[in-house]
């Protein structure tokens, strides 16, 4: 198949005409089974919220950013554990509280306890930079939560960049300046598969695919619980700190 150098985004934005599915911050942690991308969306909110509860409760006046987003789909569970979020978005349009990239965010150094980033590093040109900027805006002993996918379609709003790997997950920290604490794999091999059979089905059907979907979903979600395999994931998610220089030790 022969892919044209120009006009990549004309041509997916012509692929979606009438199809595509804007989902609200509590579609995305909440997704109903009739969504395409249902399987998705729930394993990567579970996992994303036990990580995030893990945490455990945040100190008087803590601060936490979701960066990439202009509504943090998460607001909710982060102000339960006593955090006062804010969101980074890239356009004034879109109501964010600050605007900036994720590579250059604006924001005074060691100013947040939380960074969270999900699904946002495949549209950052550079997300080496970016997660040195996240470091930078970490107060010491912050963390900083992240989403990558492994297995997803083209979809550039605004650009589509990148793919990770586990062990893409863990250079890409090592090389910002962080250690993973802990990485997370979001569906074995079926469930990925049947979110891809949910693709093709949206990209013919589009939203009147709906009950064919939910059976697709129930069938992977099953499938996926019977038979792991952490070789074919369609998506990580990381938590991850920031790494302490070590003081030169004076002979």
């Amino acid at each position: 198949m022969r892919i044209p150098l120009d006009g990549l985004v004309e041509s997916f934005r012509r692929a979606q005409e009438g199809k595509r599915s804007r989902h609200g911050p509590g579609d995305r942690v909440r997704p109903s089974l009739a969504q395409y991308d249902y399987l998705a969306l729930s394993s990567l909110s579970a996992d994303v919220a036990e990580l995030i509860d893990g945490l455990g409760p945040a100190a008087a006046g803590a601060r936490a950013l979701d960066l990439g987003a202009d509504r943090s789909p998460y607001r909710e569970r982060l102000e339960a554990l006593g955090y006062g979020v804010e969101t980074l978005d890239i356009g004034d349009e879109s109501g964010a509280d600050h605007v900036g990239t994720a590579e250059r965010t604006g924001l005074r150094d060691a100013s947040f306890d939380l960074v969270l980033c999900t699904q946002v590093l495949e549209h950052v040109p550079r997300p080496l930079e970016a997660l040195r900027e996240v470091r930078r805006i970490l107060k010491p002993g912050g963390r900083f939560l992240f989403s990558v996918p492994h297995v997803w379609f083209f979809h550039p709003h605004p650009a589509d960049y990148w793919r990770f790997t586990q062990q893409g997950v863990l250079e890409l920290c090592a090389q910002g300046g962080f250690r993973a604490v802990e990485l997370r794999g979001q569906g074995g091999t079926l469930l990925s598969v049947a979110q891809i059979v949910n693709f093709t089905a949206y990209g013919v059907l589009g939203k009147g695919g709906a009950p064919l979907f939910a059976a697709i979903n129930l069938i992977g979600a099953r499938l996926d619980r019977l038979v792991a395999n952490p070789l074919f994931i369609h998506n990580f998610v990381c938590l991850a700190e920031p790494v302490v220089p070590k003081e030169p030790r004076h002979l």
